[in-house]
């Protein structure tokens, strides 16, 4: 069965919404990320891709949902109630699934209570332990829609809001839900800020991806949702693949093994090969051992063919939010002639080292039919997603997981 997702919203470092987001998409030369002063623990700055800009209000709710996760959530949700408003109003609210991505949850939120209660012996009155849960985005946002089908967060590091895609699919084609609101929200906070400098994986300026001078990531927020459903929609979903080479905790198998069969299982699903696809999305982290493993199995699949970008530079790296934020990306490209391939900005010389895939360096407008979008994670974790205009669906993607 094909799926379809029918729209989507975003708020994160290039803006608040698709339209800002597409003409940031326009000016690359432009910097979107920004130096933070409080959140490394000795006070250091680190660039970070910060969302700008006034949040939606939500004294309304209970406090323990008042977190800057869920107001990000928010913002992006409210932009696709044109297109959510028709669905829950044609469909039993036992037919609508909240499937969300995070890693962080409301830790922010848990940061400042601690030092509150550190500075006073107390936590804060409006504070609750339940900001800090996994659950706790998708919960808020199944009770803002009024949706009682299946709510759940997965958390599998930087590939949690991919394999949300996935899960989505199946609860459609297992006829468990009607429409599925699905993707993924991280806000910044110490505990990721301080976890990844533990790991010597942060840049000390802005990122570089596939530089000769990488030395890291930044990291990001955002929130970037898809309404998914069977409804035909302007794009489907062709193909996703996963696998899991449990190479080490933290880094990528320098093979590519995992990634490259990731990505054949989704050419697979979608009955495509490599010469199809007209752009990839990168997890393009700029770390020297992701970068070197990613463009090994580009390399090996698609040559010097396919263009490709990493846009972690633009957006700062969003952990749970990312791989549903570069899949909106390509959703953009594809539906919008004028939104450009996503460009992948690199102010240094590229690593003459890596295999020489095709990075694509300036704004580049074409009329793209069909995207694949990479997500690599902590334990080999590896997901890459193939989506394409609707008239581009060439099967009927059953189960097959």
């Amino acid at each position: 069965m094909t799926t379809f997702l029918n729209d989507f919203g975003v708020v994160c470092a290039l803006g608040n919404n698709k339209s800002e987001v597409k003409q940031a998409l326009n000016h690359p030369e432009r910097e979107y990320q920004s130096l933070d002063h409080e959140l490394h623990l000795e006070g250091e700055p680190v660039y970070v891709g910060k969302v700008i800009g006034e949040l939606p209000d939500m004294s309304a709710f209970p406090s323990y949902q008042q977190t800057r996760n869920n107001a990000l959530a928010l913002m992006a949700v409210q932009q696709l109630e044109p297109t959510l408003s028709p669905l829950l109003a044609k469909f039993d609210s036992q037919r609508i699934a909240v499937i969300i991505g995070t890693t962080t949850a409301g830790v922010r939120t848990a940061e400042e209570a601690v030092a509150h209660y550190m500075a006073t012996d107390a936590f804060p009155a409006e504070y609750g332990h339940q900001c800090q849960e996994l659950i706790a985005p998708a919960q808020f946002l199944a009770e803002y829609l009024g949706a009682d089908g299946p709510t759940y967060t997965i958390s599998t590091a930087c590939s949690s809001s991919t394999k949300v895609i996935m899960t989505a699919h199946m609860l459609l084609d297992t006829d468990m839900a009607d429409v599925v609101l699905c993707g993924g929200v991280d806000s910044l906070c110490q505990l990721t800020v301080n976890g990844f400098e533990a790991l010597d994986s942060t840049s000390q300026s802005l990122c570089e991806p596939f530089s000769e001078s990488r030395d890291g990531i930044n990291l990001g927020e955002a929130a970037a949702f898809f309404v998914m459903s069977k409804q035909p929609g302007p794009v489907a979903l062709l193909g996703v693949g996963e696998t899991s080479d449990a190479y080490h905790i933290s880094a990528p198998d320098p093979s590519g093994d995992g990634a490259i069969r990731a990505i054949n299982i989704a050419l697979e699903m979608a009955n495509r090969t490599p010469e199809d696809v007209d752009y990839i999305n990168l997890h393009g982290t700029g770390t020297i051992k992701n970068d070197e493993m990613e463009s090994r199995a580009v390399y090996t699949l698609f040559s010097d063919k396919a263009p490709c970008s990493s846009t972690k530079r633009l957006t700062g790296h969003t952990l749970g939010a990312a791989g549903a934020l570069e899949l909106g990306l390509c959703w953009l490209h594809l539906t919008d002639v004028d939104t450009p391939m996503p460009p992948h900005k690199m102010t240094k010389p590229r690593d003459e080292s890596l295999h020489p895939i095709k990075l694509v360096q300036s704004v580049t407008k074409q009329n793209s039919r069909i995207c694949l979008s990479n997500s690599f994670a902590f334990g080999g974790n590896n997901i890459s997603v193939l989506i394409g205009l609707a008239d581009a669906a060439k099967i009927d993607m059953t189960s097959t997981c």
